[in-house]
């Protein structure tokens, strides 16, 4: 029996998961969405590791994302594990079902408005997304009817702007109920954070302990035992503004900070193949 990794692109993060998790000892299969996989092959896996990102319906990868109800629904009919399962999965696909949740759990996340009528200002975003793919700070109705107008016939979310008042964004990394990684994630011009925009990036070595807290228990209500989330902090509180299955790291961002996301990932993938 082996490790089976589904991936539906050629990310550096999910070959270095591949190669950790062989240097410990264990064999992978490496599964590729965007092709109808071999449910044989699939059912010849002791555990499966879920690496099918949301933004994958914005890179050309859409039918990977289609592939997974019919691989979730064999794998679960079957027994076999996944990292992460089903729940987190569809919550990784629909900010809309994970901020309800959260906001069930009593979790701080912004509000959540009627698209049409929203609050301004406020931020919309497709409900499955990411990587900040047409993702817009939008201050009045003129702008959210130009923005739309320009948009993909998607669903998309309006939700309460929070300001990063502090000019940071708090990315952690939650991995098995511990929170392993925290960084501040600066914003860049346009108000938005992300990477691929230029955001600069510094440890976070003061992390309050309330929002550790929070990020372990939020991860356990969507079931997600490895995955990243966004916060932003002001003088209000903090909020969890993004919360992902499937965390991507770059190998610049691993010498970076040190530490090594896709090792740790892997280590505890491994613990979890030898413990069924």
């Amino acid at each position: 029996m082996t490790i089976g990794i589904l991936y539906e692109s050629n990310e550096w993060s999910d070959f270095a998961l591949r190669d950790h998790i062989i240097s410990k000892g264990a064999p992978v299969k490496m599964f590729d969405l965007m092709k109808d996989p071999d449910p044989e092959e699939l059912l010849s896996c002791a555990l499966i590791v879920n690496r099918v990102f949301a933004s994958a319906v914005f890179r050309g990868h859409e039918k990977a994302l289609g592939r997974m109800p019919a691989v979730i629904d064999l794998l679960s009919e079957r027994g076999v594990r996944m990292i992460n399962p089903a729940e987190a999965h569809f919550y990784e696909i629909s900010k809309t079902r994970s901020k309800k949740s959260l906001i069930a759990n009593g979790l701080p996340v912004p509000k959540l408005y009627d698209i049409a009528s929203p609050q301004y200002p406020c931020v919309v975003k497709p409900d499955c997304g990411g990587r900040t793919n047409y993702t817009f700070i939008v201050n009045s109705r003129e702008e959210l009817i130009e923005y739309m107008a320009d948009a993909p016939k998607i669903e998309f979310i309006a939700e309460e702007y929070i300001c990063p008042e502090y000019g940071f964004v708090t990315r952690v990394e939650v991995i098995g109920g511990d929170l392993r990684l925290a960084v501040k994630r600066s914003i860049t011009e346009g108000g938005l954070s992300a990477y691929h925009l230029g955001s600069e990036y510094e440890i976070y070595t003061d992390l309050p302990d309330g929002i550790k807290s929070m990020a372990v228990q939020a991860m356990d209500h969507l079931c997600i035992e490895a995955g990243s989330m966004d916060i932003i902090e002001n003088k209000t509180g903090f909020y969890i503004i993004d919360v992902n299955s499937v965390s991507n790291v770059s190998e610049d961002n691993t010498d970076l900070f040190k530490f090594d996301l896709m090792k740790e990932t892997a280590a505890y993938t491994v613990g979890i193949y030898g413990n069924l």
